[in-house]
């Protein structure tokens, strides 16, 4: 979440297709005094000194105003520019699904449906044969659906069915993305599936990044089978603050809703919960982790992969990741 610090941009992702005014011058204007010839003409006055006070009035004054222009309030209107970072590239997957359906026997479907403001949705379908279980994932902020593909091919080996979403304004959905909209998709993704015969202890949410709130929304919103998080933060505002020193400033209360906090979430009555975090994470620190694992009631747990930073779990601790899906799943009801 190429990177700004100042953003919450996630780390460049691979190709998914593979499955593995020049400066002004100033003029300095000098004062004159009475006309040239005047006859005892006196030199203009030169401006008092301001005091040290003066001075400090002065500059708290211009900073309670600039305060005012980045406050948290003023900020979130740039939502767009500082949090989603989508890609619309239409990829051919025809080769990747043509791998899946005949080494891992699931029927690939590219399907849409409509998110709450009438938008279209975009998603991949993967119907694992004789999967008792789905990941319903929530990708993060940045790239699409596509590529997912490397994760999507772990989970099918583990014999999960799997259902990933575009947000809107993310590959071929359609609408704008906002911290909003994404939950209302994420809804959306979820009810698909229940129109489509999966019954809700059989769902899985699975947020990755910037997904890991949405995935929280959902399972406050829907019943759900299990919730896993994935190098997520605790809340927008303490994620704001981390990139935006200044917002320290400001109670919780000033910035914008929905304040996408998955601690309050978690602090209340929720399904089985697993926490994965990369120890070596510098977008997303894994003090995020933790504290959603400290806020969290039971039943829950949490994995910290000491190897792994943001993206590239499936590089550094790919056997401990696999295994910590395939136990928590497994000890699902």
């Amino acid at each position: 979440m190429n990177h700004s610090t100042s953003t919450f941009q996630e780390s460049p992702l691979k190709d998914p297709t593979e499955l593995t005014s020049p400066g002004a011058t100033i003029s300095k204007t000098e004062t004159k005094g009475s006309k040239e010839g005047s006859k005892g003409g006196k030199a203009g006055k030169q401006k008092p000194k301001r005091t040290f006070k003066q001075m400090a009035v002065r500059e708290a004054i211009k900073m309670s105003i600039l305060l005012m222009i980045i406050s948290p309030l003023m900020l979130f209107q740039f939502t767009r520019q500082l949090l989603f970072f989508p890609d619309t590239t239409n990829y051919d997957l025809k080769d990747p699904f043509k791998f899946i359906e005949s080494k891992l026997k699931t029927k690939v479907e590219d399907v849409s449906f409509p998110s709450v403001t009438g938008e279209k949705l975009n998603a991949l379908f993967f119907t694992r044969e004789g999967a008792k279980k789905i990941f319903l994932m929530s990708h993060g902020n940045a790239g699409n659906v596509a590529h997912r593909l490397p994760q999507v091919v772990h989970f099918l080996n583990m014999g999960m069915s799997v259902l990933v979403y575009d947000y809107q304004g993310y590959g071929k959905s359609g609408g704008e993305p906002s911290v909003g909209g994404i939950i209302n998709d994420g809804v959306a993704a979820y009810d698909y599936l229940r129109s489509h015969g999966w019954k809700a202890n059989q769902i899985v949410v699975y947020g990755e990044s910037l997904g890991c709130a949405v995935s929280c929304q959902i399972a406050k919103q829907r019943e759900v089978a299990g919730i896993i998080l994935q190098s997520g933060f605790s809340s927008l505002p303490s994620a704001a603050r981390d990139r935006f020193v200044w917002l320290n400033l400001y109670p919780d209360f000033t910035f914008p809703n929905p304040q996408l906090n998955n601690c309050t979430i978690l602090a209340a009555q929720h399904a089985p919960l697993l926490i994965i975090h990369g120890v070596k994470d510098f977008i997303l620190p894994v003090k995020y982790g933790d504290e959603m694992y400290a806020k969290a009631i039971q039943p829950k747990r949490i994995v910290r992969l000491e190897h792994s930073g943001h993206n590239d779990l499936l590089n550094q601790d790919l056997k401990e990741y696999v295994a910590c899906l395939s136990s928590f799943v497994k000890d699902l009801k």
